[in-house]
């Protein structure tokens, strides 16, 4: 291998590790804001959710785009990448092992909102529909009330 191309190698090495670091910096605020979000769901602070969801989505475009960048690096057989060290080499090794358990945790944190989210839907409608026979019982007593009161006044009339 030339002196070019072993500083290529070097250079893209450099770029992965570079965007290896990204990515987990990315999915560790990604994972902050997931327990936030679990918090926020759990008190019904509607407003502050969606506020944090707006953020989180910023965070997923631009883990979107070190993604893209990442994605010529598949091609490549990682034992042939030339690092600078072998300390380096590892370190990014543990990076993208972290990386790989945030993204399991993000999901486990993921499903368990939606879970709470539904149940919190549930619990709504629920509500709604207790709101919504209580009103036709109502209606249906006053709706009585006046047949009933008619007819008294019409007997008043008659007799």
């Amino acid at each position: 291998m030339n002196q070019n191309s072993l500083r290529s190698t070097e250079l893209s090495t450099d770029l992965l590790f570079s965007l290896i670091e990204s990515k987990l910096h990315l999915l560790t605020e990604m994972q902050a804001m997931s327990l936030a979000q679990t918090d926020l769901v759990s008190q019904n602070d509607m407003t502050s959710l969606m506020t944090l969801l707006s953020r989180k989505q910023d965070l997923m475009g631009a883990l979107g785009k070190v993604q893209s960048e990442l994605a010529g690096f598949q091609d490549q057989e990682p034992e042939q990448r030339s690092w600078s060290s072998p300390a380096r080499r590892k370190s990014c090794q543990e990076m993208v092992t972290r990386c790989d358990q945030l993204l399991q945790e993000l999901i486990v944190l993921e499903d368990r909102s939606l879970g709470s989210m539904n149940l919190q839907r549930e619990s709504v409608v629920a509500r709604i529909q207790q709101n919504v026979d209580a009103c036709a019982i109502q209606n249906a007593y006053h709706s009585s009330d006046l047949e009933e009161s008619s007819f008294d006044s019409s007997l008043l009339i008659e007799g």
